[in-house]
């Protein structure tokens, strides 16, 4: 049986630190199954100038309490400019309490081709890093809404291990992203390179601060809902559809597509609220959610 924990609370690292500890005996034969020494964290780091668009680092700081002493090497990253050019940027002061994570842009790991499908048939090859396959990964992210595929969580999060022409996954150039016929003629393609992305850099973890989450113009430029919860699956699939149902999106293609493959039954084991109806929020979607 699949299990989701979900904690409601008043505050972000202890419902973190919760909602990992209710699955701990799963997460735990997880490490085993692995046997890797090697901790890798994907964090959301899209813009340091965007904090409400990044994963805070209190969740980064309360997922390391718990694993630190389980692993002898530790890496945590993304492939933007946060990493490449800032070298952690504001990230940085978790060093001084946890001095033997690296930070990383995937850049130097090994990596391998992902083939990505574009609407005038042509195929844009990109590199995607092999870092998730080889180490225990946690993809740890938040919620948010989306301009190209509605709502966001910790399997999108993992795009962040493309590391070669990720404009490709879009199907089109940013120029034809402007025109909505070649937007909207492009939609099926986006989903299909999403889910080759993803079914490449399957996370072992998947931990979803959704303390505060973004509505309205995701992924970036949205603005904050207060949700005071933390989530916690082995599954991302499973996970990221009931975080997107909190948020009030029960249509998401790419999750449907990916659950479609991957039918599980499913326990939600909870604290500090009695149903999801009660923990729900109605996000306002992007403005070009209904392309």
């Amino acid at each position: 049986m699949l299990r989701v924990s979900i904690v409601k609370g008043k505050d972000r690292k202890e419902n973190i630190k919760r909602a990992i500890s209710l699955i701990e005996k799963d997460i735990a034969k997880a490490i085993r199954t692995k046997k890797s020494k090697k901790l890798f964290i994907k964090i959301n780091a899209i813009d340091s100038n965007f904090p409400l668009a990044c994963t805070h680092i209190e969740a980064l700081e309360s997922v390391l309490d718990v694993f630190y002493e389980k692993f002898k090497e530790i890496v945590v990253g993304d492939n933007t400019f946060v990493f490449t050019k800032n070298k952690g940027g504001p990230y940085n002061k978790i060093l001084r309490k946890f001095p033997k994570v690296e930070f990383s842009d995937l850049t130097e790991f090994e990596s391998e081709d992902i083939n990505f499908k574009k609407i005038n048939r042509k195929i844009s090859v990109s590199e995607v890093s092999l870092l998730p396959r080889k180490v225990f990964t946690i993809s740890l992210a938040l919620p948010k809404t989306h301009d190209t595929f509605v709502y966001t969580g910790c399997l999108k999060n993992m795009f962040g291990c493309v590391i070669k022409n990720r404009e490709s996954l879009h199907a089109m150039n940013l120029y034809d992203r402007m025109f909505l016929n070649k937007y909207t003629r492009g939609n099926q393609l986006k989903w299909q390179n999403l889910i080759e992305v993803i079914e490449k850099t399957k996370p072992d973890l998947c931990i979803l601060d959704s303390y505060e989450g973004m509505e309205g113009d995701g992924p970036m430029f949205g603005t904050k809902v207060h949700l005071g919860l933390a989530m916690c699956s082995l599954d991302g699939i499973v996970l990221d559809k009931i975080a997107a149902k909190i948020c009030g999106f029960n249509n998401i293609p790419y999750l449907l597509l990916l659950s479609n493959k991957n039918q599980k039954d499913t326990e939600i084991v909870k604290e500090g609220f009695n149903s999801i109806n009660e923990i729900s929020k109605k996000f306002k979607p992007h403005y070009n959610y209904k392309y």
